[in-house]
């Protein structure tokens, strides 16, 4: 026998409970999910969580949104959103699937009531339609897509890391790729840019603040974050933040962040001073520092994001194809956005 909870907020169910889910999964823990609550602004959780016989066997991670990530579908769209939100289950900020489900002796079972109460669960929020995002290929939930329509989505990227250093992870790239960052990294020097870490303090947070609003802002991004993002977050996650910060002939220009869950760093919160990085080469500096540092923290694997393709095919990534499942509460619309999902195909998004 099943019961099912929703909660508004992760402080609604114990670190050790939630937790027991997780997995191999990163970035889905208890305190990640604290983050997300703490620095996102205009964020409405919804976690769906499915018991028997009173254990955890399985979760979503969902919020209701109002902006959709395609621009094109936003601009036709978007004004029903803002009076009625659509239910958005994914980990925010990462690229981590929002659906977990425990190692007990029939997962597929727990995973097919998780998916049915989705459903239900945005029924009663009144969501015009669901979304269930960042699936791997293959994964468990494309064997039961009973009222969902499986889609295409970005690919993410990765880095798996198996250097003892940076010199040695340049030596093993192609030789056109280890050209092109080493003509960069001069090219960098030659204009007075600078990255190192930062620690995050109240006087530097407007400006970090800004040059992240900035990037999303620019890109249309989804996310948005409230003020002292990088002193909120050093808060919650202490030495599993590192910042990196550009500078040009001594200025703050850009800022990129290193979140990290055991051995895996992932990069988000891209900031940037486009008057002053304009035509620089100000984003490749930061995404290298970023590389150089995860091989020296002895890091497993350090994710990228879905955006900038051919730049971080130059560090030599793989993609990471990925999946989504949609639902609308009219079954018709579902079948019609099979048949047009091909038009709106998501553009190249920052990441973070």
């Amino acid at each position: 026998m099943h019961t099912v909870d929703v909660l508004t907020s992760i402080e609604g169910v114990s670190p050790g409970e939630w937790d027991s889910l997780r997995g191999e999964l990163p970035f889905v823990r208890h305190r990640w999910l604290h983050l997300a609550e703490t620095v996102l602004a205009d964020h409405r959780p919804r976690y769906l969580l499915v018991r028997r016989q009173g254990r955890l066997v399985a979760a979503a991670v969902g919020a209701l949104e109002h902006r959709l990530q395609n621009p094109r579908l936003d601009a036709r769209f978007g004004r029903l959103l803002r009076r009625s939100p659509f239910l958005h289950v994914a980990v925010p900020m990462t690229a981590s699937p929002g659906l977990l489900v425990g190692d007990g002796p029939d997962p597929q079972a727990e995973l097919d009531v998780l998916l049915r109460e989705i459903r239900d669960l945005a029924r009663r929020e009144r969501s015009p339609f669901c979304v269930v995002d960042h699936l791997p290929a293959p994964d468990p939930a494309h064997a039961d897509q009973r009222g969902y329509l499986r889609l295409g989505w970005l690919p993410d990227t990765r880095l798996d890391l198996t250097w003892p250093s940076f010199d040695d992870y340049l030596a093993d790239l192609p030789s056109k790729r280890r050209r092109e960052i080493r003509r960069t990294q001069r090219r960098a020097e030659r204009e007075g840019i600078v990255v190192r870490p930062l620690i995050p303090t109240a006087e530097d947070g407007p400006a970090l603040d800004r040059m992240v609003a900035d990037v999303t802002r620019r890109h249309g991004a989804v996310r948005h974050y409230g003020p002292d993002l990088f002193v909120k977050a050093a808060t919650v996650l202490g030495a599993d933040l590192t910042l990196l910060a550009a500078h040009r002939d001594g200025t703050l220009v850009g800022c990129i962040a290193l979140l990290r869950d055991d051995d895996d760093l992932a990069v988000r919160w891209i900031g940037r001073d486009y008057e002053r990085t304009a035509g620089t080469a100000a984003y490749h500096a930061l995404l290298a520092a970023c590389v150089r540092n995860a091989i020296s923290s002895g890091a497993r694997t350090l994710r990228f994001g879905a955006a900038a393709y051919e730049t971080k095919k130059q560090f030599g990534v793989s993609l990471e194809p990925r999946s989504r499942l949609f639902t609308a509460r009219s079954r018709a619309v579902t079948s019609l956005m099979g048949l047009f999902s091909r038009r709106f195909d998501p553009p190249d998004l920052p990441a973070g």
